[in-house]
């Protein structure tokens, strides 16, 4: 098999995969009551217990004004909390609640779950191949350059 080839089968791959891990999960993200980039910064607010907006857009790779969208839902929702630095009024924190916390938690114990009853079937060597491979494909995406639009000067 050539790389087109192999990148045609890994095209077709993937949305079974995504699909077929959400056909086992039933939570906030797979009811549609949060998307996909509130999840992403839902779990990034988990793991890195608060942040400031900026870093937060930065993580995302979305503009502040999308980030404060995006936010914005999330406080009506009740699963985070906007704060003001003390020292500094410039600096907005972002918070999880604990609604939001017990959200992130649920979505996560469901997707290891779902792991653990998927990789379970496969070899721990396996198992420890597709990890290394997908470390691999983790830094090279890390150490590509962005996208950049490119462009285009009208020919007269």
């Amino acid at each position: 098999m050539n790389i087109e080839e192999f990148a045609q089968r890994v095209i077709e791959l993937f949305p079974q995969i995504a699909k077929g891990l959400l056909q086992r999960e039933d939570n906030y993200l797979v009811k549609g009551e949060i998307t996909l980039p509130q999840f992403w910064a839902l779990d990034y607010l988990y793991r890195n217990a608060k942040s400031k907006m900026n870093n937060l857009a930065r993580h995302l790779r979305i503009s502040p004004a999308a980030t404060t969208g995006l936010i914005d839902r999330l406080i009506t929702q009740k699963l985070v909390t906007r704060k003001g630095d003390l020292e500094d009024r410039r600096i907005i924190w972002i918070e999880l609640t604990p609604k939001g916390r017990e959200i992130i938690c649920d979505i996560r114990k469901q997707k290891i779950q779902t792991l653990i009853k998927i990789f379970g079937k496969i070899s721990p060597n396996d198992r420890n191949l597709y990890l290394n491979i997908l470390e691999q494909i983790v830094k090279i995406i890390n150490a590509m350059p962005k996208h950049q639009k490119q462009i285009r000067v009208k020919k007269r």
